[in-house]
């Protein structure tokens, strides 16, 4: 082997150099286009969608954020993107929720902002049909497969228990269905959506949900998406977020008292 010959560039079968995207460089675009922040498990996910990466080629520096639309970064969107959720997480917030829906302004239009597998736009599906509300439910990510999987309405029975959360008085709205169970309320409807970049068409809505998400992204992304989230609140309306979230005071949202996590649009 001639001397440096271990360092060289890997070349194809063509003898052109090898194609594909470094984890570190697919890493940096992500937190561009997506706000994904640097993470181990972003890294070791990224790590392990060899394949996907040998598919992607470094984008130009303005690439528009539509670039995750192409079928190559949508997959490795799939491929990376954290999707934890359960039915009723964080119950107390959800059903301080619950108190407030039918005074909530609009049809009520309820929003699940990073949806992942769908449990959580369910769980409005089922807040609203027990109160009698014919609310409109949509959840948006970006993940293919877990729009798909919420969208299919039906959760594997475990474990752990998809039902471990969910208060008594909720428990009659679910029925078991084999190895899933399913609940018993108007299907929310799924879109894939990039919170960087909310769909001009998305509407406004009474009550917008935010949680475990931010957590995710980079500080400049996290507050540009409650910018645009708060642009899709209704005056009056309510902005859940996680346990570790909190807006900008340039937002104007008030702390809604008796509702854990929760603002209101001023």
């Amino acid at each position: 082997m001639p001397p440096g010959a271990a360092e060289a560039q890997p070349q194809a079968a063509s003898g052109a150099p090898a194609r594909g995207l470094p984890p570190e460089a697919a890493e940096r675009v992500l937190a561009r286009l997506a706000g994904l922040a640097p993470s181990p498990v972003l890294r070791r996910r990224l790590e392990g969608a060899v394949p996907l990466l040998a598919a992607l080629a470094p984008p130009p520096a303005d690439a528009p954020l539509s670039l995750l639309d192409s079928p190559a970064w949508a997959a490795l969107l799939d491929a990376v993107t954290v999707q934890e959720t359960r039915l009723f997480r964080a119950a107390s917030q959800i059903t301080a929720l619950a108190d407030r829906l039918p005074s909530l302004p609009g049809a009520p239009r309820l929003l699940s902002a990073g949806c992942a597998t769908g449990e959580e736009a369910w769980t409005l599906a089922v807040l609203a049909a027990v109160a009698g509300l014919p609310a409109e439910i949509v959840g948006i990510d970006l993940c293919r497969p877990a729009l798909a999987a919420a969208a299919a309405g039906r959760f594997g029975t475990g474990p752990p228990d998809p039902m471990r959360e969910v208060p008594p008085a909720y428990r009659s709205c679910f029925r078991p269905c084999g190895d899933w169970i399913e609940p018993l309320a108007p299907a929310p409807r799924f879109r894939r959506a990039n919170l960087l970049d909310l769909p001009e068409d998305l509407g406004l809505f009474g009550a917008i949900l935010c949680r475990n998400v931010l957590i995710y992204l980079l500080p400049q992304a996290r507050a540009e998406v409650l910018r645009g989230l708060v642009d899709h609140l209704l005056p009056g309306g309510l902005l859940l977020l996680g346990p570790t979230d909190a807006p900008g005071p340039e937002l104007p949202l008030r702390p809604e008292a008796g509702a854990p996590g929760t603002w209101r649009r001023k």
